[in-house]
């Protein structure tokens, strides 16, 4: 956290877990797209282990396992302003960044190797010095470059993701897509990663996340796309606004609100994906079969929309 400039170890007893740190904790992650606990969960952990990798700091290399780090997301985010297609700016350095970053030395005549060293970052940054400000080549594929489909969603994939308690949500979400004949797949489990796993392993063209928030206050709806520096899921925030836009018309007291966040979920899965969070489930409940039927019409309207 003092890396991070976010906690003065002069204010604080170190090895004590005081409200300044708490504070520090939710602003990292406020400024990281995480939720906001105050609790150094392993996301959050993750997150500052992450922060503490610079671009220049290492070679960066194709590797098993995968480098991950805020020098990966620079090293994404300055191919894709360069023209270079990396997809998502996720900060891990798999074999799409990698092929985009041999394709890079290729045109600018250096060394083929696939390792970004000195000499490859120093072109690397003074080619992206001409590229403007503008957003990458990832995000301008993904919104136009649409997968088209058949208005029976006979070949549209769908993986659910339940984290735990919304079991009657879910079940009606899933009833809703099948009726709509679309291929379903449903996934319990309280771990991110396995569920972008099987997203990913099921080819699925949607991810749907359902996560349980409990709150005393007002009920909360919260839907998440994914965002972070140099990149954001365009066609995610597409299917977020119009599912938010029908719930608020049908059930206005839950008030959703559509966020851009760096959940590990929605940065694991290669397809648009939002993440659904809401509560109190006693609030949720009595209205399942409205929330899921606002997210099953929302989603036949989305693959219009992005295939148009």
């Amino acid at each position: 956290m003092r890396d991070a400039e976010l906690l003065d170890l002069s204010l604080v007893q170190v090895g004590s877990f005081c409200e300044l740190t708490k504070s520090a904790v939710e602003e990292l992650q406020r400024r990281r797209g995480l939720l906001v606990s105050g609790v150094c969960d392993q996301a959050t952990w993750l997150t500052l282990v992450e922060s503490s990798f610079q671009l220049g700091d290492r070679l960066n290399y194709l590797s098993s396992p995968l480098q991950r780090g805020d020098d990966v997301a620079e090293l994404q985010e300055l191919l894709a302003r360069t023209g270079f297609d990396c997809g998502r700016v996720d900060g891990y350095l798999g074999i799409k960044t990698a092929s985009s970053l041999k394709d890079f030395q290729r045109n600018y005549g250096l060394v083929i190797d696939g390792i970004c060293g000195p000499v490859t970052l120093q072109a690397l940054r003074r080619a992206s010095r001409h590229s403007g400000n503008g957003p990458g080549v990832g995000v301008v594929r993904e919104r136009h470059t649409a997968a088209r489909y058949s208005d029976d969603l006979a070949a549209f994939r769908v993986v659910v993701g339940q984290f735990g308690g919304l079991d009657n949500l879910t079940h009606e979400l899933c009833d809703r897509l099948r009726a709509q004949r679309t291929n379903v797949a449903v996934i319990h489990d309280d771990d991110p990663h396995r569920h972008a796993q099987l997203a990913n392993d099921f080819a699925a063209n949607l991810y749907i996340g359902i996560e349980t928030r409990e709150t005393r206050d007002a009920p909360r709806f919260e839907i998440a796309y994914y965002h972070t520096k140099g990149f954001h899921s365009v066609t995610g925030h597409i299917f977020a606004t119009l599912a938010a836009e029908a719930i608020e018309r049908s059930a206005p007291w839950f008030s959703p609100t559509v966020a851009g966040m760096r959940l590990q979920v929605l940065r694991e899965t290669t397809m648009p994906a939002i993440l659904c969070g809401l509560g109190p489930l006693r609030v949720i409940y009595p209205h399942s079969a409205v929330i899921a039927d606002n997210l099953a019409k929302s989603m036949a309207i989305w693959v219009k929309t992005t295939s148009s």
